[in-house]
């Protein structure tokens, strides 16, 4: 039996997205099945002794977008993943024809060959008559590529070599803060999750507006996180007590997995929460 229709009481659900910022980007071309993702800069990544540390994404919304979790930091120089890259990664990459190369027949001699990595792909003579794309068999160090398919061309000296233009920037993730639940005028709460909730405390924060600044709901007695005691999945938590009463007067609130210290990320699942509200 379906709920009324009416003020009374109110059924939706709010789902909590995943939120990216910035990390740091590539300094140098990481190559697939290795773990090891050299970066500009390590201090917007997190790990610690005990547990894994942020999920991140390396090149989002290109062809080679994967996500992975930092497994440990190696202070200013890379971060190594708990799984290795299943793509290359490649900076931004540019040399140039040193010696004439043959049509027909497939190696390119390069006057350098720093980042470029056996799997991508190149543009040769970009906009020019010459004007050829291949993909990288393997790479000869200071000397040449050899690529999968013969050159189309007899490319000559001083051509330009380029890689095909691949996102170098890595993200941190984090899906811990929901969508905007609307609390006005009703007092009582039921929150519902789903089998797919990753085990966390629930914490708060609200705000007067839907569209503010939403900040850390506390109690006035220990001016502590008001705060669900960490709970599992396929759980239905009826609110009473000290959340009940610290919500009755905020319009508009969202729910955080974790604390506000230590959020916990709910993965890429763009988990669904449903809740129930009653005057």
């Amino acid at each position: 039996m379906g709920y009324p229709d009416s003020d009374m009481c109110v059924k939706s659900s709010v789902t909590i997205p995943t939120v990216y910022t910035e990390g740091s980007t590539c300094d140098e071309s990481n190559a697939a099945g290795q773990a090891v993702v050299k970066v500009a800069a390590t201090t917007n990544f997190s790990a610690t002794d005990n547990a894994l540390g942020h999920r991140v994404v390396i090149g989002r919304g290109t062809a080679r977008e994967e996500q992975g979790t930092v497994l440990s930091i190696q202070a200013g120089t890379s971060i190594t993943l708990d799984a290795n890259l299943t793509k290359n990664h490649t900076v931004d990459a540019a040399t140039t024809v040193d010696v004439e190369s043959a049509a027909a027949q497939a190696v390119l001699s390069v006057a350098a060959t720093t980042n470029f990595l056996a799997g991508e792909t190149v543009i040769v003579d970009v906009g020019e008559s010459h004007a050829a794309t291949y993909i990288i068999l393997s790479v000869q160090d200071a000397v040449s590529l050899t690529m999968t398919t013969n050159l189309l061309f007899t490319h000559e000296v001083a051509e330009t070599v380029t890689q095909a233009g691949v996102a170098n920037i890595v993200e941190v993730c984090m899906a811990s803060l929901s969508t905007v639940l609307t609390k006005s005028h009703y007092k009582y709460m039921a929150i519902f999750l789903p089998s797919t909730w990753t085990t966390a405390a629930i914490t708060f924060v609200g705000c007067d507006t839907p569209d503010g600044t939403f900040n850390q709901l506390i109690n006035s007695t220990d001016v502590g996180e008001v705060i669900i005691a960490s709970v599992a999945a396929s759980k239905v938590i009826a609110l009473d007590g000290e959340c009940l009463e610290a919500m009755v007067t905020i319009p508009y609130i969202k729910l955080r997995s974790g604390t506000a210290v230590a959020p916990v990320d709910q993965g890429a699942e763009n988990v669904s929460i449903g809740y129930v509200l009653k005057r």
